[in-house]
């Protein structure tokens, strides 16, 4: 018991300038980290503020349409509301007013030219307006291609 208490004082009371400065140089460190986590949610904040107006701001589900370019082969036709997009809505952010006269998200355009059979492209969606904020995101649109 003796020993354990011998080795114990002398743990803590050998070399104590080291352990002294050992743990100034943490707390010197600790704090930097501490304001330089808190100089980036102030960066955050104000480029969320500036990106932002500060009307109201609302998410919205929005569904997705598919844009048909083209003219399929002769003899065949696309009927555009029976294409089949997946996923089959986006959620957007922006300004309450903006938000509410937007009504379908679109893809960007599939060429439908010459097509005779039906097929499954990948696209991106097209950019709603300025001020309107979506997750970039790619969907699955298959086309139907019927015979007339």
């Amino acid at each position: 018991m003796i020993n354990i208490l011998l080795f114990l004082k002398r743990f803590f009371t050998r070399n104590i300038w080291l352990k002294v400065g050992s743990l100034l140089l943490a707390l010197i460190m600790w704090f930097y980290i501490v304001n330089e986590l808190n100089k980036g949610s102030e960066a955050d904040r104000q480029f969320l503020n500036k990106i932002l107006p500060s009307d109201s701001v609302v998410a919205k589900k929005l569904t997705i349409k598919a844009l048909l370019v083209g003219r399929p082969r002769w003899g065949y036709t696309v009927d555009p509301r029976k294409a089949v997009i997946v996923p089959d809505y986006c959620i957007v952010v922006g300004t309450k007013d903006l938000l509410s006269k937007i009504r379908f998200a679109y893809t960007t355009p599939i060429d439908v030219t010459s097509a005779s059979k039906p097929f499954t492209k990948s696209v991106p969606l097209n950019p709603i307006a300025p001020g309107v904020f979506m997750e970039e995101t790619l969907v699955q649109v298959t086309v139907p291609v019927e015979k007339q």
